[in-house]
């Protein structure tokens, strides 16, 4: 796994940012993403190459269906966050990595407003579209709190922070 800077770098390009968008839903052949974004597909080979060396996306080589040579195949391989936190007293910036487990090996983790969502999902294989986007709405809206939570805390630092700063300040003049 890449750090926060090269994982900065990597996506600081809108190109391969809309290559991600893509390629998280299902995967792609680079022709694919070329007429999709409409970008050359000698630029969506360079980004896709920038992105398999960072260990973003992998490929595997498929059989062509017209009988022509194989062809690479692009998928997302990680799950991970980016935080960058940055005001006055504050700037904090973390790459973590979403944990591994299905719904059951997670539950412990998650908020008590989720067992419903994992009740329903339990070990299924598969469930029904309109289940599922139930489901995804109420995960959405969790997420939603924790942020808001998460950022009225992070404003909680700083006004901690901000009242210790002066005498920070004070106790290194003298």
């Amino acid at each position: 796994m890449v750090g926060f800077d090269e994982a900065l770098t990597i996506l600081e390009n809108p190109t391969r940012r809309q290559i991600l968008r893509k390629l998280v839903k299902e995967p792609h052949y680079p022709l694919q993403l070329s007429e999709l974004l409409d970008v050359s597909q000698q630029a969506v080979v360079k980004h896709l190459k920038v992105l398999e060396k960072a260990g973003f996306v992998d490929s595997e080589r498929v059989p062509s269906g017209k009988g022509g040579p194989p062809t690479k195949m692009y998928r997302v391989n990680q799950s991970f966050s980016l935080r960058l936190d940055l005001g006055p007293d504050l700037f904090r910036a973390e790459h973590r990595k979403i944990p591994p487990g299905g719904p059951m090996r997670l539950s412990n983790r998650l908020p008590d407003e989720l067992d419903g969502v994992v009740d329903r999902l339990g070990t299924r294989r598969k469930i029904p579209m309109g289940e599922a986007m139930g489901m995804l709405s109420e995960l959405d809206m969790a997420l939603e709190r924790i942020d808001e939570r998460r950022d009225a805390i992070i404003a909680l630092h700083q006004q901690v922070m901000r009242k210790v700063s002066p005498s920070i300040s004070e106790d290194s003049e003298t």
